[in-house]
């Protein structure tokens, strides 16, 4: 997902803007609300800090959201330039089974399923990391940590007890791994957004990328409206 981070000296903190227009057969205003709120809420958490010439800078994440129709979707992704403009497919399914974004790492579109209880499973949590550049982790066996799996951490992962579907399986078998619904933003991984970027030289930073490359209702790119 592409996003504008400003840096606010003066305010010490460095603001990372995004804003989702959801389009698609499923996108409503509690859709659009959950997925914003599920986002913001669990990015702010950690409240993480960065160094800029001695001083510390609090990392901000404000996300917004517009619902809008398919055919405007279409229109708007034909000329945006705009980072902070991302455009997001809501549905029940498609022929993947799960909630995706599109061309790489960063990348301004995707498809996101309603099965996957966005806003309440940190499904849009996870998907908005993977829109800032953020992957799965190397290794995915978390057990032993003591702390709730990390939010880039894919379904299937190694975890302790508690954290597990049913706490009671066997790891790595039915009900013995991650539920989902366990993960945490880290401050790590709010570093890791902005761990390649300049921020002593720039005071208004770019992330992602925008291929703006639309989807249809099954989650194959399409240029026609469907």
């Amino acid at each position: 997902m592409a996003a504008i981070a400003t840096l606010e000296l003066e305010k010490h903190q460095i603001e990372i803007v995004s804003k989702l227009y959801l389009y698609g057969f499923e996108a409503t205003e509690d859709i659009g609300s959950a997925i914003i709120d599920e986002i913001n809420r669990m990015y702010n958490e950690p409240e993480a800090f960065i160094d800029v010439d001695g001083k510390q800078i609090k990392v901000i994440f404000n996300v917004t959201y517009k619902i809008i129709s398919t055919g405007e979707a279409m229109l708007r992704a034909a000329v945006n330039l705009n980072f902070r403009n991302n455009f997001i497919r809501i549905e029940k399914e498609n022929h993947i089974t799960r909630s995706f974004m599109g061309y790489g790492l960063g990348d301004n579109v995707g498809h996101w399923l309603t099965t996957d209880n966005l806003g309440t499973s940190t499904t849009a949590a996870h998907e908005f990391g993977h829109c800032l550049g953020l992957d799965h982790p190397a290794i995915l066996d978390f057990r032993g940590s003591a702390t709730p799996p990390p939010i880039m951490a894919p379904r299937g992962s190694l975890v302790d007890p508690h954290f597990q579907w049913n706490p009671q399986a066997i790891p790595g078998e039915f009900g013995g791994t991650m539920n989902p619904k366990y993960r945490k933003v880290t401050k790590e991984e709010v570093l890791l957004v902005l761990k390649d970027l300049s921020v002593e030289n720039d005071t208004k930073l770019y992330l992602g990328q925008i291929s703006n490359t639309l989807f249809d209702k099954t989650g194959s790119p399409t240029r026609w409206i469907s």
